[in-house]
């Protein structure tokens, strides 16, 4: 049986080529990092052979060791020079595609050598395609001429067995193609004494390790093979001794030469593990079964038909990517120019398809600001009309220098962008378009190495391409050669040069439609801005800034963060998710030393999985260094080392006693990437003993039951009309608010109804980053555009501009309601799980404590514990009867100090947690329900009996362990093929909503492919894959016909009322929604709202024009002025009614329009008004505002441009003052102020309670920003 292949790595090849330029002085020119400005002679007989001995080390069907055996053997048989050694590199003039191995070799001999080389590379290729493959070099167009050697079919090369014997075996001969008769015998002449065959490393001679010609590999067949198909295998097996380094090493002359350039190369030098034919006979002993091999070589031929070019299709579209590829238009700015300019000059001139020296002549930059730099952009010579990209924010620019940190705690300026699939006139797969720069919160790459050395590219998924895309028609051979392109290359971006080291799907947000894509991080190993000092460590002093970065390898950087030795017991895929360890967006903590970290030994069965004690002590400092002010939190999810999960913190009497009051306990199962810090030696990298801070336990506040849970509770329990109820209490409560802002016409209460009804942010990590963001471009966001015209004091009923948006949001609001069925319970949360760390909890109570009163507005519950009553706990996603269970919730008090936390007992058999589909403790966060008249009508069901292994699915297992692994570059390029692989998870999901809905979610059907979503869940970390004809296979199994998705998801199909959702749905928020909007109508008629010109906006413009009269009346020129730069407005309107839609309100050219708009200069001129507008630039804006406000009052165009301006305008009519975003960024309205005056009980008096507001807990409240009982969602509530 043939030994399995490794899969190829281009590295590799570049190295067999320098060894034999080495060995025999052929030089064969082989760029390390491929160019195709800079091939002098593609028909060269050196770039000929390149291409062949490409072609033939990309092809499992060829055994090239054999091929070069032979050249060895003809070499060996010649009197050839003896090793003199190399000539000075001065001695020939420099190639920049050749390594300079130049051998003492004369001219004559080496085109020998290379004629003799290139003729078995065409022999290889003949047999290879069966008669049709063309010579590479047929001497035309190269010096071949005399040098080329014909073998006879008679006349075979020898070669001696051993030093000793006399017997001669005779190695296969070169088949001599149709046409091209031998010239004549060669005389092979035995080299007694010259140079040694025993000297010739046979590591360089390494068997093929590529796919199939026109095929995907054999890794990425085993993706969608049969049950059958050979599991992958990292190496041969004599190479799987465990204690084989695996050692990536970069060349000297790049890592130990600080001088180099940029175009020094990067291919990292393999350390291959030696087998036991490796030794002073190895290349004779591997001639014994040479005959043989090559019988089986020519019977595998036979058994394998090879068709298309003679290049594969993977090597045609790695080619592709590398020539036409978003890194091939190299951005080449000198190193003087600060980071920041770099970046945007390329961003431009990339959107603008423009060179670098176009883009900007000279070394040196003089801009100080942004907003000089952008002025410079706008009137830049080679724009030509070209939209603007959009700008970075202030706060961005202003700290994308140095370390690139920014003023808030754990947050910096990151490197972002998008990698597009190329239209089908554009040359090319992809094309990249860099973000702007931003503000992120940070993760611990960052914080260690800086985070402008980390660059962040969504990608498009390889196997989902457009269909003009011929190259990419087979998805599992352009994932393959993507991932290839991916990590066997360098990429050049921002003058630094890039390596990609992770890669993972992207989550899409509510979109159902939207197209897959995948987000891959690069690392920068070297830039024209690194410090090339010759003594520079392998890992990089800490808190290094842009500008003296040094060479670092992605090697290093993998072993700082998981050390291969340590971690050598692990399987490849698993270790490779925990590279996302360091890039969690987390918060810097606190760091700690290993003294302080207790080691927590786990169990066979852990019941507590996930989570672990931490001391009072060391959750107070986290607190004092992340500002979190009032009662301790709970619970901290955060990461530390290698390990991650959820931390309780102990009681204040602790059990646990140590030498310092500062400690935190790392479970067995916390820990993912060895070795436990408790056995690190100091010093240690304080990154790596820093407690990083996810999130922690805060107030919780009722939520919307999730609609994975109502066929669970219908299954468990009768409640579909106490749920209706709730369902239509919700809509009405929507309109009763909306209809009391109409009424009062009062600002107060609009802005109050706006926080109310806010969509959360989509990550509560960067909650209050969005909410400053918004302020700055509110235009962007219906909710913003409400706030911000009722902060400025405009009133709903007579400012036509704010109804608009504010009956959107109420319409967008009730279609949620409908569509996506927000059912608030009020007596529901979420909250973190933790299990009883000294447990006093039976196997069927929990323990459930509030850090504040919870009040149901019904009056059905009011206190701060649960006790004696019972409740029902639930993980995310549901899909198991069981996924639901019922519990006793009590008091006890060991875990008093357990607020805002539910305890999950830590006796019995099962885990509470796992009950829940699989869940642990490692910062779920399940529902909690204790509304009785839930919870008293549901009734547990068991944990389904039987189980399924992998295999009755058809899921394959791709998974490798680590010590067969022999390099990182190995590990990079195995991980990285089978991660851009698109996940079933989605289509088995929607499978089991169909069953679900057409049978039930307690059918034999639905249940047994909930083992399947189980194992697919986490298959990234399993390395388990669904193929897809394994897909098919078992989907026709569990549903013979195809079946249509359910009525809620689907309007063509007749609703299924017995089905909960689709009764909640079409029966009661559809017909509740259409009650309300029919009362919306009347009440927008008895209201008699009135719309006409807002006097305040339109004052300006009315006494410009009226002092204009009377300057024209005294001969003046005002009305002329004023008439020149109203038609520049009026042209600019338009330019944005011919272009722009709702739908491209915020495109590029839609910006653009606006800030031309904005950038309209004052006149010149001697008249008081002129020389008022030329001082006061706002007053100037405001102007302009209030005509184009008076021309279109109903144009959204008035409020791209001028929105501000008006604002201003009218805020400046009442007593206002100014407030910066980041404070108003705090603000809330206070819910008791706002009650009062929806009652008109606001008195003047001054011993009222009004004073009250700013006293005690109230007071906290309000200024601390803490949640109020309200029933929506407010966007604080999740920081």
């Amino acid at each position: 049986m043939a030994l399995p292949h490794t899969p190829r790595r281009g590295k590799d090849l570049y190295q067999l080529i320098d060894k034999l330029n080495e060995q025999y002085g052929l030089h064969i020119p082989n760029p390390q990092i491929y160019s195709p400005t800079c091939e002098p002679s593609r028909k060269s007989l050196g770039w000929s052979l390149n291409k062949g001995i490409k072609r033939l080390y990309y092809d499992r069907n060829v055994d090239l060791n054999q091929t070069l055996n032979n050249f060895d053997e003809w070499v060996a048989s010649r009197q050839v020079w003896p090793n003199a050694g190399f000539h000075s590199r001065n001695a020939f003039k420099r190639d920049p595609f050749i390594n300079n191995y130049d051998a003492n070799v004369s001219e004559i001999e080496r085109e020998e050598r290379l004629g003799y080389l290139m003729k078995l590379v065409d022999d290889e290729l003949y047999i290879l395609t069966k008669g049709s493959h063309t010579p590479f070099f047929d001497g035309r167009d190269g010096i071949i001429g005399k040098a080329t050697v014909h073998l006879s079919p008679s006349n075979g090369l020898k070669r001696r067995m051993s030093e000793d014997g006399d017997e001669f075996y005779t190695a296969p001969n070169s088949p001599v193609k149709p046409g091209s008769a031998a010239d004549g015998p060669l005389d092979l002449i035995k080299d007694e004494g010259g140079s040694s065959l025993d000297s010739l490393p046979t590591q360089v001679f390494k068997s093929p390790k590529i796919n199939d010609t026109g095929a995907p590999s054999a890794f990425v067949q085993r993706l969608t093979a049969p049950d059958h198909a050979r599991r992958y295998d990292a190496v041969l097996p004599a190479q799987d001794d465990p204690t084989v380094s695996f050692a990536t090493t970069e060349p000297a002359s790049v890592f130990e030469s600080r001088q180099g350039q940029l175009n020094t190369s990067f291919t990292s030098i393999t350390t291959e593990a030696m087998s036991d034919l490796d030794g002073e006979d190895s290349v004779a002993n591997h001639m014994l079964s040479e005959e043989s091999r090559a019988l089986q070589r020519l019977q595998n031929l036979g058994e394998s038909h090879v068709d298309g070019p003679p290049e594969s299709a993977e090597q045609r579209l790695i080619d592709n990517l590398l020539q036409y590829g978003p890194f091939a238009q190299e951005y080449s700015f000198a190193g003087t120019i600060p980071l920041r300019y770099r970046y945007e000059l390329e961003r431009i001139g990339r959107a603008w398809n423009i060179s670098s020296d176009r883009m900007l002549a000279g070394k040196k930059i003089s801009f100080k600001t942004r907003d000089e730099f952008w002025e410079w952009i706008k009137g830049h010579n080679q724009r030509n009309r070209k939209p603007l990209p959009e700008k970075p924010t202030n706060k961005a620019w202003d700290f994308a220098i140095g370390s690139f940190k920014t003023d808030k705690h754990s947050e910096a300026v990151v490197l972002t962008g998008d990698l597009e699939w190329c239209k089908e006139s554009e040359p090319g797969i992809f094309k990249l378009n860099l973000n702007p720069l931003k503000a992120e919160r940070t993760c611990r790459f960052h914080r260690r190495f800086g985070s402008d050395r980390f660059l962040s590219l969504k990608i498009p998924a390889p196997s989902r391409p457009p269909r003009h895309f011929s190259l990419l028609s087979d998805p599992s051979l352009s994932q393959e050669a993507i991932a290839l392109w991916l990590t066997q290359n360098v990429h050049r971006c921002l003058g630094r040069i890039w390596k990609p080291f992770f890669v993972e799907e992207v989550k899409q947000k509510r979109k159902a439609n939207a197209e897959p894509k995948f987000r891959v991080d690069f690392f920068a190993i070297d830039g024209v801005d690194f410090d090339k000092s010759s003594h520079a460590p392998p890992i990089p002093p800490a808190k290094q800034t842009s500008k003296n970065h040094t060479l670092m390898s992605l090697d290093s950087l993998f072993d700082w963060h998981m050390p291969r030795v340590d971690n050598i017991g692990q399987k490849n895929c698993k270790l490779f998710q925990r590279i996302s360890l360091g890039l969690s967006k987390t918060l810097a903590a606190v760091s700690l030393k290993p003294s302080q970290i207790l080691h927590l030994e786990d169990p066979p069965n852990p019941m507590n999985d996930g989570c672990a004690l931490m001391s009072r002590a060391l959750a107070n400092r986290i607190c004092d260094s992340l500002g979190i002010t009032g009662t301790t939190p709970s619970a901290f999810q955060g990461r530390i080392a290698g390990a991650k999960g959820l931390w309780m913190v102990d009681k204040h009497d602790s059990d646990i006693s140590t030498d310092s009051q500062i400690w935190i306990q790392i479970s067995d199962s916390q820990l993912k990437i060895k070795p436990h810090p408790k056995y690190l030696k100091e010093p240690v990298d304080e990154e790596k003993l820093t407690f990083e801070v996810v999130k922690w336990s805060k107030s919780l506040h009722t939520v919307d039951l999730n609609t994975q849970l109502l066929a669970i509770l219908e299954c468990g329990g009768h409640i579909r009309e106490y749920v209706a109820d709730l369902t239509r209490a919700g809509i009405r409560a929507v309109y009763e608010d909306f209809e009391q802002v109409v009424q009062s016409n009062s600002p107060v209460l609009c802005r109050s109804l706006i926080q109310k009804i806010r969509p959360p942010a989509e990550s509560s990590n960067i909650a209050m980053f969005h909410k400053a963001r918004r302020l700055e471009d509110w235009m962007a966001d219906d909710a913003e555009v409400v706030i911000r015209l009722t902060e400025a004091g405009f009133a709903p009923r007579t400012f036509h501009p704010l109804w608009k948006r504010l009956r959107k949001c109420l319409i967008d609001l009730l279609n949620q309601y409908v569509e996506q069925l927000h059912i608030e319970v009020p007596l529901s949360t979420y909250a973190f799980c933790i299990a009883d760390p000294y447990g006093v909890l039976k196997e069927d109570e929990v323990h459930f404590g509030f850090s504040s009163n919870w009040r149901d507005p019904q009056g059905q519950f009011e206190d701060n514990i649960l006790d004696g009553m019972d409740v029902l706990v639930a993980r995310l996603p549901a899909h198991l009867p069981s996924d639901i269970q019922r519990r006793r919730a009590v008091w006890k008090p060991e875990l008093r100090h357990f607020k805002d936390v539910i305890v999950f007992p830590t006796v019995g058999t099962t885990p509470l947690a796992h009950m829940l589909s699989g869940g642990d403790y490692d910062g779920d966060t399940p529902w909690v329900c204790w509304d009785q008249n839930i919870v008293q009508k549901f009734h547990n069901s068991d944990l389904p009996a039987k189980e399924y292994p992998p295999e009755y699915f058809g899921l394959k297992t791709y998974n490798v362990p680590m010590n067969k692994i022999q390099s990182w570059d190995e590990f990079l390029e195995s991980t990285f093929t089978f991660n851009l692989t698109m996940s079933n998870l989605g289509m088995c999901t929607v499978e089991h909503e169909n069953i679900s809905y057409d049978e039930s979610i307690d059918s034999p059907g639905a249940i047994e492919l909930t083992y399947l979503l189980g194992q697919l869940v986490d298959g990234r970390k399993g390395g388990v894959c669904l193929p897809e004809q394994a897909w098919r296979t078992y989907r026709k199994k569990i549903s013979p016909r195809a079946r249509d998705v359910p009525a809620y998801r689907n309007p063509r199909r007749r609703p299924k009322l017995t089905n909960i959702i689709d009764y909640l749905r079409f029966e009661v928020a559809q017909k509740e929604k259409d009650n309300v909007l029919t009362q919306l109508e009347g009440l927008l008629a008895r209201a008699g709202t009135t719309y006409e010109h807002d006097r305040d906006l339109t004052r300006p413009w009315d006494e410009a024009r009226e002092a204009a009269e009377k300057d024209r009346r005294e001969g003046g020129q005002l009305h002329v002025i004023l008439k020149i730069a109203t038609q520049e407005i009026d042209d600019l309107y338009d330019r944005w009614k011919r272009s722009v839609t709702g739908e491209n309100s915020f495109s590029a050219i839609s910006l653009d329009i606006a800030d031309q708009a904005r950038a309209i200069p004052p006149p010149e001129g001697d008249h008081t008004a002129i020389l008022v507008w030329r001082c006061s630039k706002d007053a100037w804006l405001q102007l302009l505002a209030s005509y184009l406000y008076k021309r279109h009052p109903e144009s959204s165009f008035v409020f791209h441009a001028f929105g501000e301006a008006l604002c201003q305008l009218k805020a400046s009519n009442v007593p206002s003052r100014l407030v910066i975003n980041e404070i108003l960024a705090c603000y809330r309205v206070n819910q008791r102020v706002l009650a009062r005056l929806a009652a008109k009980d606001m008195v003047e008096d001054e011993d009222s309670d009004c004073g009250d507001e700013y006293e005690g807990a109230d007071a906290i409240a309000m200024l601390q920003g803490t949640q109020l009982s309200t029933g929506y969602y407010d966007w604080d509530d999740s920081l």
